[in-house]
């Protein structure tokens, strides 16, 4: 580690080339202009001293020509200004040797201020290698050029190190100017950035707040629909929070919604969003996860939730409701909110302390339910999963053609299927299992039927290995007397779970 004093004088450095774009090209047009007529009142002063005109023109051409090439070619930041940079300085040059002064040198200090608006050390070290080199050269080879009085000339050396000296002067001072600015910036940009933060973030927790919720879902929605994702939402509610806030106050209350907040947070991953939708609700949108995460999402928050809070000399146990809704990308911002909404507030009414699937196909009035070993549907749900599994890979490798994809419907009533059966509590006992909208189950078995009956002649043809289990059959045969059940069994909720 560099010792304190050394990081004391590298703080008064500035770092350079930190200028946002809008701001270096209007000062780089303006210093250009000022080159260019810099460039002319060389020329016309070289007139006004007696030079020919061929000469006068030859002196303000070559810092034009430099200004000119900084202004048009098509070179980076740097490079530019470093030419621009050097046109001064050589038009400085152009007029101490017109002038034949001493006091024709302070036009190199003039132009160091303005060469320093680039802020940035390329441009200033061109200019200074200019102004040595210049010294340099014609302090050894043609001092009277340079100078105009009888000790420089006999001391050329000295009198190079002198003006070099006021030189290096000057561009401290400019670096100094330079630096205030850098800072100044740097200060300003973090104000911007934490006002911004403030204007998406909430203030209480630090979770995006409703109008960067917004913009994720349509950023999350499109992505989903063009590359045919599923698409989670997630509404969560801490059960009981407004007897924590009668009971201990609002201070209380926001120190607990703030803890329960980070470990809301704690469940997402890169690349998910959780927000705070006012009170103690909070949003969870998890781009390319289908209902086969739901459940265990769902469960991860309530059992965050779940653990003791210590808070105001107590400790209080907390239960949250969440409701869960599956989208492909072609719903509505507002479809899939309210859906994940009304599944809360269905867990809330089931009892608190759980959570509900809704998938966007239910509805309150066509559900139906289909009673089934829970043993029998995880073995045709594990089935299927490697199924899948498998004509993936036989595809990949060759042995199947790539063909298009299945209906969208029945990609997602197979999805909702799976979340279902996922939901099924471990018992040998018969149970409910809530059923998708009657028509989007019927297409899906159809469907699915056609595809059993391929992948089935592709079994005994050896091209996969993927043999049915009797329990897998058992349960499908259930599913599919549904569609034919003239008279299906009318449920009124949507696919539950607890914590356990």
């Amino acid at each position: 580690m560099a010792p304190q004093w050394l990081r004391a004088i590298g703080s008064l450095v500035p770092h350079g080339s930190r200028l946002p774009e809008p701001a270096w090209a209007f000062r780089h047009r303006m210093i250009v202009v000022f080159a260019l007529v810099t460039s002319l009142a060389v020329t016309v002063f070289a007139l006004s001293q007696g030079s020919k005109l061929g000469h006068a023109l030859l002196e303000g051409a070559a810092p034009a020509l430099l200004s000119v090439v900084a202004w048009k070619a098509p070179f980076g930041r740097r490079l530019r200004a470093s030419l621009a940079s050097v046109s001064l300085m050589v038009a400085a040059a152009m007029a101490v040797h017109t002038s034949g002064t001493i006091e024709a040198h302070f036009l190199f200090f003039i132009m160091v201020p303005i060469v320093a608006l680039y802020e940035d050390w390329t441009p200033l070290g061109a200019a200074a290698l200019v102004v040595f080199a210049h010294h340099a050269a014609l302090g050894a080879l043609a001092p009277q050029r340079l100078y105009n009085h009888p000790a420089a000339h006999q001391d050329p050396l000295l009198w190079g190190i002198i003006h070099s000296a006021f030189f290096l002067a000057i561009c401290t001072t400019s670096i100094l100017h330079w630096t205030i600015h850098e800072r100044a910036r740097a200060e300003e940009d973090v104000l911007l950035d934490r006002l911004a933060s403030q204007a998406l973030h909430d203030p209480l927790t630090g979770l995006a707040n409703r109008t960067l919720l917004h913009e994720r879902l349509r950023a999350a929605r499109a992505a989903s629909l063009q590359r045919s994702e599923p698409l989670l939402v997630l509404s969560v509610d801490i059960d009981g929070f407004k007897p924590v806030n009668d009971s201990y106050g609002h201070a209380a209350g926001d120190a607990l919604l703030q803890e329960l907040a980070r470990r809301i947070q704690a469940c997402s991953r890169a690349g998910d969003t959780a927000a705070r939708a006012g009170g103690d609700e909070f949003i969870l949108v998890l781009p390319g996860s289908g209902g086969n995460v739901a459940a265990g999402i769902a469960r991860r928050i309530m059992k965050a939730v779940a653990v003791p809070v210590q808070l105001a000399g107590t400790v209080l146990h907390m239960t949250a409701s969440v409701g869960v809704a599956l989208g492909s990308g072609s719903e509505t911002i507002e479809d899939l909110l309210e859906w994940a909404d009304r599944a809360m507030y269905e867990a809330k009414h089931a009892g608190r302390g759980r959570y509900v699937v809704y998938d966007g196909l239910r509805n309150s009035a066509t559900d139906c339910t289909l009673t089934v070993q829970p043993v029998h549907a995880r073995s045709w749900a594990a089935y299927t999963r490697t199924l899948r599994l498998e004509i993936a890979a036989a595809k990949g490798q060759g042995r199947l053609p790539q063909q298009t994809r299945g209906p969208e419907t029945a990609r997602r009533t197979l999805e909702s299927l799976l979340a279902a059966i996922d939901q099924l509590p471990s018992t040998p006992d018969q149970v409910g299992m809530l059923l998708p909208e009657r028509t989007a189950l019927q297409e899906f078995v159809f469907h699915h039927e056609l595809v059993q009956q391929w992948t089935d002649a592709l079994t005994r043809q050896g091209i996969l290995n993927v043999p049915r289990p009797a329990e897998a059959t058992a349960f499908w045969d259930g599913l599919s007397r549904t569609v034919t059940d003239p008279a299906p069994v009318v449920g009124a909720g949507s696919v539950t779970g607890t914590i356990a």
